[in-house]
C-alpha cells in the first residue's frame, strides 16, 4: 500500500523553512468529519498542501473524530490524531511521518518530543505529554487532558484525586466572557457574585460554599495580590485557560480558604504566529479594542514574543442620569519574552501593566434605580504593575528544576457616597468615604521534580519551597455629603473630599509566609496512582496602628497533608477517594489578648471520572464532605461584650456533577449540576443550624455551540446557554429569601477567511433578579441584558 500523503505544520521544534510555511498556515480552514483515519488524512493533505507518511499497519482499523474549524496545520493535525494512539514527527521542512506512541506504565499515552531531522532545528523543548493538550498551554476545544495546578506536575486529569475543572480559550470565546467571573459561573460547584449587582470591579467567587476572594486568587500558579480593596482583576483576553480546584489546596500552595482556589493561565510566547486585532462594541457604550501578538523572533526558535493588550471605554447598566452612567474603563498590556537556549532549558519573562477606572460601590438605592452616589465624586481608580518568570530546566531524563516568581505592586484610590439612613420615604442621607491604598507582594516558588522506579513502583515526587511577602499601607476617611432625594435625584453635586480629620483607620501590614512542600505520586500495579503529600507553613503578619501608635503581632505555624488513591482503567473510568486539609491565618485577638490561630479545613472526598480513549469528552461526579474549624464566633461571656472566640464551625455536603464533550463534530457542550448542603454546625450566634447567606443549595447549567463546517453555511455557527441558581437566605437567621432564577445566554458567529463577527447576549431575556443581604433593604439588581458585538482579524 503506498504512503499516504498529508501533512501538517506543528508550531514547536522546526527548521526555518518549516517556520515559513508555519506562518502561511497559521490560519486555515479544515473541513474534514469523522471517518477511517486513513481517508482523514488524505483529505488533511489536500487542505494542508503538507506531507505525512505513515506505516499501513500503523494506521489500519483506526478512526478520527475528524477536524473542523480556523486552525493552524499543526493544530489540526494534532486533533486528527487524538484518541489514536499515534504521534508525529518532522523528517523535512515540508513532510512528517507518523508514529506509535510509547506508552507509561499506566497505559497512558506519553507523546515523545517532535522534532525536524536535519540540521537548523529549534530547541524549544516539547516533552509535554498530550502534544494536543499540554498542561500549560492553549486547548483547543472545550476538553483537556492534563493538568498542573492539581499537582504541579504534568499529570493526567483523570488521575489527580481531586475535583478539578478547567475553561478553556475556546470555550470563552465561544460565550464571549469578558471577566474570570463570566468564564467560571459554568462550573460545577462555583457561584459568581453571590451578592448580586453589577460588580466589576473585582472578581466576586464561591466554590463548594466557601468565598475565595481573600487566598484563592491564583495566576500561574502564584497568589496574586489581595491587601483589603487592592487586588488585581485579570481580564479574560489576558489568559488561556482557567483551571478550578474545588476543595483544600494547602499542601501545595500554603493558606488557602478550604473551598478551593481558581489559577489563570497567562498568554505566552509561543513559536506559532499569533496575529490578532479585535474590535467590540456592547450594550451601556461600550467600545474595546484589542490585540494579540506573538512568535519567534528568530530562524530557529530560541526567542519568543508575546504582547496583548486592550484597552477599553465602557458604562454600565447603571446610570446616574441621561448623560451620566456608571464607568467601566481599563487598559491592559503584557509583554512576554521565552529564551529557549536548549531542548532542556526554557526562560519565560513576562510584565503587565493594568489600569481601571469605574465608579466603584456607587449602588442603586433598592427598590428605586436612583444611585447613591455621585459622577462627580465617586472613583475607584487603580494601578497595577507585575513583572515575573517562568524557569524550567530538565537534567537528563529524571529530574527537573523549576522555579517561578512574581513581584505585583501598585496602588489604589477610592472615593464614593454611602447610605447613611432615610430622611423621609424619599430621602436618603448620604457620608463620603475616600481612602488610599498601596501595596507591594513578592511570591516565589521552587520545585524539584524527580522521576524514577523503585521495584514495581513508579514515582513523581516533587519537592518545593515557596515565600510571600507582603507590604501594604492605607488610610480610610469620612466626611459629610448633602442628602439625596430619590424621586428627583441631583446629580453633578460639588462634594469637598473628606480631610484628614476624619481619619478614622490609618495602617501599616506586612505579612510574610515561607512553606516547604511534598509530594509523591506512586504509579502501580499499571492502574493505581497512589498521591500522598504533606506540607509546612510558617506565617508572620504584623500591623501597626498609626493613629492608636500600636503594633500587632501575629505568627503561627500548620502542617497540611493530603492523601488520595485512584484506579485508571483501560476503559477510562477512574474512580478515587481522597483525603485533604487546610488552613488560613487569621488577625485579631481575643478578649485575653491571645491572637486567634488559623481557621482549618478538612475535605473527605470520593468520585469518579470517566474519559473514554478516542474520544473527546470528560464526565465527572463527586461527592464531599468539607469542614472548616476555628471559625470566629461570638464569646459566649457576658462580661466580653463585642469580642469573639473560635469555636465556630461551618460544613458542607454536596454532589457535583461535570461534564464537557464534543458531542458530534463542531458540536460542544459543557453541563454541570451542583447539590451543595452548607450549615454553620458550631456558634454562639442565632446562625447556629443556619445556611450561611445568600448560597444556594442548587446549581445548574448547560452550554451547548455548534458550528457548520460544509455546504453554503460554512463558518455559521450558534450557541445557547441556561445557568439556574437555586433559592438563598438573606439573612444568618433565614428568615428572608431570595428567589431562584434561570438566566439565559445566546451566542451567534460566523468565520470567513481570517475574519469573525460574534454576537453574544447574555441574560437573553433580561431576567430581573434581585439579591439581599443580612436585610430586605440592602438589595442590589442582578446583571441585565448585556449585547456585544466583537469583530477579529487573525492574519
Amino acid at each position: 500500500m503506498p504512503a499516504l500523503l498529508a501533512g501538517a505544520a506543528l508550531p514547536l521544534l522546526i527548521t526555518q523553512p518549516a517556520f515559513a510555511q508555519a506562518g502561511e498556515n497559521a490560519s486555515r480552514n479544515f473541513s474534514i468529519p469523522s471517518q477511517p483515519l486513513s481517508d482523514a488524512l488524505t483529505q488533511f493533505g489536500r487542505q494542508s498542501n503538507l506531507d505525512v507518511t505513515a506505516d499501513p499497519d500503523l494506521i489500519a482499523g483506526k478512526s478520527t473524530a475528524g477536524v473542523s474549524g480556523n486552525l493552524s496545520a499543526g493544530e489540526a493535525l494534532s486533533r486528527l490524531l487524538a484518541g489514536t494512539g499515534l504521534t508525529f514527527r518532522f523528517v523535512s521542512a515540508t513532510g512528517v511521518t507518523l508514529e506509535r506512541a510509547p506508552q507509561a506504565a499506566n497505559g497512558a499515552i506519553q507523546l515523545g518530543p517532535v522534532r525536524v531531522e536535519g540540521s537548523g532545528a529549534s530547541s524549544i523543548p516539547t516533552s509535554l505529554t498530550d502534544l494536543d493538550d499540554p498542561s500549560r498551554s492553549p486547548v483547543h476545544g472545550y476538553v483537556v487532558r492534563r493538568t498542573m495546578v492539581g499537582s504541579k506536575t504534568d499529570t493526567p486529569i483523570v488521575e489527580v484525586p481531586q475535583s478539578i475543572s478547567v475553561v478553556t480559550a475556546e470555550e470563552m470565546q465561544d460565550r464571549n466572557v469578558q471577566s474570570v467571573v463570566e468564564a467560571v459561573q459554568y462550573t460545577a460547584g462555583v457561584q459568581v457574585s453571590n451578592f448580586g449587582g453589577n460588580e466589576i470591579r473585582n472578581d466576586w467567587i464561591v466554590v463548594r460554599g466557601f468565598d475565595i476572594k481573600p487566598s484563592g486568587d491564583f495566576r500561574d500558579g502564584m497568589a496574586q495580590v489581595y491587601y483589603d480593596q487592592f487586588r488585581v482583576k485579570t481580564p479574560a483576553y489576558a489568559l488561556e485557560r482557567i483551571d478550578v480546584i474545588r476543595g483544600p489546596a494547602s499542601v501545595l500552595f500554603g493558606q488557602i480558604i478550604p473551598g478551593g482556589l481558581v489559577n489563570r493561565i497567562t498568554k505566552r510566547p509561543t513559536l506559532d504566529p499569533v496575529r490578532e486585532v479585535q474590535l467590540q462594541i456592547g450594550s451601556y457604550d461600550r467600545y474595546q479594542a484589542a490585540a494579540d501578538f506573538g512568535g519567534a523572533i528568530d530562524g530557529e526558535g530560541k526567542y519568543l514574543f508575546r504582547l496583548t493588550g486592550l484597552a477599553r471605554d465602557s458604562g454600565t447598566q447603571d446610570r446616574y442620569d441621561a448623560d451620566h452612567r456608571y464607568n467601566d474603563d481599563s487598559v491592559y498590556i503584557a509583554p512576554a519574552f521565552t529564551w529557549a537556549p536548549d531542548e532542556n532549558t526554557t526562560l519565560t519573562l513576562m510584565a503587565h501593566y493594568q489600569h481601571d477606572s469605574n465608579d466603584g460601590e456607587s449602588r442603586p438605592v433598592y427598590p428605586t434605580r436612583s444611585l447613591v452616589g455621585d459622577y462627580s465624586f465617586d472613583r475607584n481608580i487603580r494601578d497595577v504593575y507585575s513583572a515575573g518568570y517562568l524557569f524550567e530546566h530538565r537534567f537528563g531524563e529524571g529530574f527537573t528544576v523549576r522555579q517561578n516568581a512574581r513581584f505585583t505592586t501598585g496602588e489604589i484610590e477610592l472615593r464614593n457616597l454611602y447610605r447613611l439612613g432615610m430622611v423621609n420615604d424619599h430621602t436618603v442621607s448620604r457620608y463620603a468615604l475616600y481612602s488610599k491604598q498601596q501595596a507591594d507582594f513578592a511570591t516565589i516558588d521552587t520545585q524539584g521534580e524527580a522521576r524514577f522506579t523503585t521495584g514495581a513502583f513508579d514515582h513523581t515526587l516533587l519537592i518545593g519551597l515557596d515565600y510571600r511577602h507582603l507590604w501594604g499601607r492605607m488610610w480610610y476617611r469620612n466626611g459629610l455629603a448633602p442628602d439625596l432625594d430619590l424621586n428627583d435625584p441631583v446629580y453633578g453635586q460639588t462634594i469637598a473630599l473628606p480631610d484628614a480629620a476624619g481619619t478614622w483607620l490609618d495602617q501599616s501590614e506586612r505579612r510574610r509566609q515561607v512553606g516547604i512542600y511534598f509530594q509523591d505520586q506512586i504509579s502501580f500495579a499499571d492502574k493505581w496512582v497512589l498521591t500522598l503529600g504533606g506540607r509546612q507553613d510558617w506565617a508572620k503578619n504584623r500591623i501597626a496602628d498609626h493613629l492608636a501608635n500600636t503594633t500587632t503581632h501575629v505568627k503561627g505555624d500548620k502542617f497540611t497533608w493530603r492523601a488520595g488513591l485512584t484506579y485508571v482503567s483501560p476503559s477510562g473510568i477512574a474512580p478515587y477517594l481522597s483525603y485533604a486539609t487546610s488552613f488560613e491565618p487569621q488577625s485579631g485577638s481575643d478578649f485575653f489578648g491571645n491572637a486567634f490561630v488559623p481557621t482549618t479545613g478538612e475535605q473527605y472526598e470520593a468520585g469518579i471520572k470517566y474519559q473514554p480513549p478516542g474520544a473527546n469528552s470528560l464526565l465527572t461526579l463527586a461527592v464531599y464532605q468539607l469542614t472548616q474549624q476555628n471559625v470566629l464566633t461570638l464569646d459566649p461571656d457576658e462580661l466580653h461584650p463585642g469580642f469573639s472566640v473560635q469555636t465556630g464551625e461551618v460544613r458542607a455536603r454536596g454532589v457535583e456533577i461535570e461534564g464537557k464533550a464534543e458531542i458530534l463534530p463542531n458540536l460542544n457542550v459543557t453541563a454541570s449540576y451542583t447539590y451543595n448542603d452548607i450549615k454553620v454546625t458550631r456558634s454562639n450566634n442565632v446562625d447556629l443550624g443556619k445556611v450561611p447567606t445568600t448560597t444556594p443549595r442548587h446549581l445548574a447549567s448547560v452550554w451547548a455551540s455548534y458550528t457548520f463546517d460544509n455546504g453554503s453555511l460554512r463558518g455559521l455557527g450558534a450557541g445557547l446557554g441556561a445557568r439556574y441558581m437555586g433559592e438563598t437566605y438573606a439573612n444568618n437567621i433565614n428568615t428572608i429569601v431570595n428567589d431562584d432564577y434561570v438566566m439565559m445566554d445566546a451566542n451567534v458567529h460566523y468565520d470567513w477567511g481570517n475574519w469573525r463577527l460574534a454576537v453574544n447576549a447574555n441574560n437573553l431575556f433580561d431576567k430581573e433578579t434581585v439579591v439581599c443581604r443580612n436585610s430586605a433593604i440592602n438589595c442590589r439588581y442582578g446583571v441585565a441584558r448585556t449585547v456585544i458585538g466583537t469583530l477579529s482579524y487573525r492574519f
